[in-house]
C-alpha cells in the first residue's frame, strides 16, 4: 500500500489561499457587529476551496443557512498539488482528506485575523476582535471561532479544535 502525504508546502498553501479568500470576502460581511467565526471549507473532489463568515445567529448545525454562506470562493489554483494528492489516493482519498483537513486548520491558527476588522467598529466588537486563536494557550478562542470540518462527517469535529487538543499531546 502506498502512503499519501501532503507535502511539507501543503500548509503554505492552504494558508496563502486562506488568506487569499479572506481578502476577498466583502468589507460589509467583515463590520457586521454579529460576525463570530470563520469557516473554511476545502473540497477536492470539486476543487474547490470557500470561506463562510458566521454571526451569532447563524446555526452552527446548518451552515449552509448561515447569512453568509459562500462569503468567498476559490478556483483553487493555489491547492493543485492538495487536489491532485487527493485525486491520486485511491482507495486511500478519505485518510488523505483527513491528513489535508489537519493541514488546512494549522493554517487557519497561524493567520492574523485582526487586519479584517474595522477600526470604525464600536469598542466592545473591537474588543472581540483582537483575540487569540487559541485562549490562554490551551484551548480554541469561543468568542471569534475558527473551524474546519469534514462536510461529509467521516469525523464530527472542527479540525481548528483536534490541532490544538493534539498539542498537548506532548504533555
Amino acid at each position: 500500500m502506498t502512503r499519501y502525504e501532503p507535502s511539507p508546502s501543503a500548509r503554505d498553501n492552504f494558508r496563502r489561499e486562506i488568506i487569499g479568500l479572506l481578502d476577498e470576502v466583502p468589507p460589509e460581511q467583515w463590520d457586521d457587529i454579529k460576525v463570530r467565526g470563520v469557516l473554511y471549507d476545502f473540497v477536492p473532489w470539486h476543487q474547490s476551496s470557500s470561506v463562510t463568515i458566521q454571526t451569532d445567529g447563524d446555526d452552527p448545525t446548518d451552515i449552509g443557512d448561515w447569512k453568509y454562506y459562500f462569503s468567498a470562493e476559490s478556483d483553487g489554483k493555489l491547492l493543485q498539488d492538495e487536489f491532485r494528492l487527493y485525486e491520486n489516493a485511491n482507495p486511500d482519498g478519505r485518510l488523505v482528506y483527513h491528513k489535508l483537513l489537519i493541514e488546512a486548520a494549522k493554517a487557519m491558527l497561524e493567520i492574523d485575523y485582526s487586519k479584517y476588522c474595522n477600526p470604525q467598529l464600536p469598542t466592545p466588537v473591537l474588543n472581540l476582535r483582537n483575540w487569540n486563536p487559541v485562549d490562554d494557550n490551551f484551548c480554541l478562542n469561543k468568542t471569534f471561532l475558527l473551524q474546519v470540518y469534514d462536510p461529509d462527517e467521516s469525523f464530527r469535529f472542527n479540525y481548528c479544535e483536534y490541532v490544538v487538543a493534539l498539542r498537548h499531546e506532548t504533555i
